[in-house]
């Protein structure tokens, strides 16, 4: 018997080859067929897709872990526990109402925007707020220096070498970067101790603005004078009387952050912690988180001046599928001082009780700001009432105070 010539072999191995692959493409086609036997969809692709898995710090985004040893906190007529990142209220009140007191985007510690938080607190007095939140950028953190002038030699005029250069460099950066955060936790503390002078709860977590360790540095600073103060991106969850109060640290864009060299970053993967939050609840749930969810209207909050919607899809895919019926969020500036729908095409009116509403408050801070309905801010901030299962909301602002209307003028006599 012959042996098969080199040609034969050859073709039989291309004939083998493709064989295989056209089987493989005809498992691959099945595989993609959905359960009626057409391709599956690219909606039903986008619901399957699993979300980004990346790792945030712990010191950003708090793990729904419990402490070892909870520990009580007292102040004023209340009581709490602290266990790892659940707070609990301790005493309750027959009622089933809260109004929550809501602040964003301080900015600066100026002596303007401390008198807007005296305003402000004089507001939530008047509307009997129990809780104070504060949605972050709470004071800004220095810029580092673009550009650093090395000199070409040293104090003795020898040239410096390449290696000398580069540590001088890093010495001058190093030094403005202590000295940024220095003045930034200082900052904070200043500004949110006006807030707890209150002796109200002051729930508070951090921004795009924030260095992640300053934040927190600043917020054990806080509790030791303050033991109402409590630092959201550790606590995620505020089970208090007739609210839970859940919340996402910290912010989703880097692009955005302004502490190159501590960023507190959460990723999509981190939502997902939002839902079992929610899961635990037993009363209305609340979600906090500096940057708002992204919405699919001009009319939403999280609408920049140029007309597009910013915020974080992941966001609100998280909280449609925890089902949490409200939710307060800063940042975009000019899209505050209204309540809208998650999607936002809606706004709800003010002193309206509604099923669902997510807030942005406006900016504290004092600077002018142009805002979406060409009104202006001077500073701003917000009340929501939940009663039962339903909430409103309320907007001040700062220059814009109720005043008492002078009493008219009796009528003229007319002369008989």
């Amino acid at each position: 018997m012959k042996s098969p010539s080199r040609l034969a072999v050859l073709l039989a191995v291309l004939f083998a080859a493709v064989a295989i692959l056209y089987v493989g493409c005809i498992q691959k086609e099945k595989e993609g067929d959905s359960s009626e036997g057409g391709p599956a969809s690219a909606a039903q692709q986008a619901t399957d897709r699993k979300p980004v898995l990346k790792a945030s710090r712990d010191d950003c985004v708090g793990p729904l872990t419990r402490s070892k040893k909870p520990k009580e906190i007292a102040f004023a007529d209340q009581r709490f526990k602290l266990d790892g990142y659940l707070l609990s209220q301790l005493e309750s009140d027959p009622d089933e109402e809260v109004v929550l007191g809501v602040v964003s985007d301080t900015k600066e510690n100026t002596e303007e925007n401390r008198h807007n938080l005296d305003l402000i607190l004089k507001f939530f007095a008047q509307e009997k707020v129990e809780v104070i939140i504060h949605l972050g950028d709470v004071a800004s953190t220095t810029p580092m220096p673009e550009e650093i002038d090395v000199p070409e030699k040293d104090e003795k005029g020898q040239p410096l070498s390449d290696i000398d250069k580069e540590r001088y460099r890093r010495r001058v950066v190093n030094k403005a970067r202590r000295e940024a955060m220095a003045r930034s936790l200082e900052d904070i503390v200043e500004i949110i101790s006006i807030l707890a002078e209150s002796d109200l709860p002051v729930l508070v977590l951090s921004g795009n603005r924030e260095c992640k360790t300053t934040f927190n540095s600043a917020m054990a600073t806080l509790a030791e004078d303050f033991p109402n103060v409590f630092n959201m991106n550790a606590v995620r969850r505020a089970d208090l009387d007739d609210v839970d109060i859940v919340s996402m640290p910290g912010y989703h864009d880097p692009e955005y952050v302004h502490c190159s060299w501590d960023k507190c970053l959460y990723y999509e993967s981190d939502t997902l912690s939002l839902i079992e939050l929610a899961k635990e609840a037993d009363d209305p749930v609340v979600a906090i988180s500096h940057g708002p969810p992204r919405q699919h209207d001009r009319n939403g909050i999280d609408v920049v001046s140029e007309g597009a919607n910013v915020g974080n899809p992941a966001l609100t895919v998280a909280i449609e599928k925890a089902g949490i019926p409200f939710g307060a969020f800063g940042n975009i500036q000019e899209a505050g001082g209204k309540a809208v729908t998650l999607d936002g095409s809606s706004q709800i009116a003010q002193d309206t009780f509604v099923n669902s509403l997510y807030l942005n408050p406006g900016p504290a801070d004092s600077m002018i700001w142009t805002m979406n309905d060409e009104s202006e801010s001077r500073g701003m901030a917000a009340v929501i009432k939940i009663v039962g299962k339903k909430a409103s909301y309320k907007i001040y602002r700062i220059g814009q105070e109720t005043k008492t209307p002078a009493p008219a003028p009796a009528p003229e006599k007319k002369a008989p």
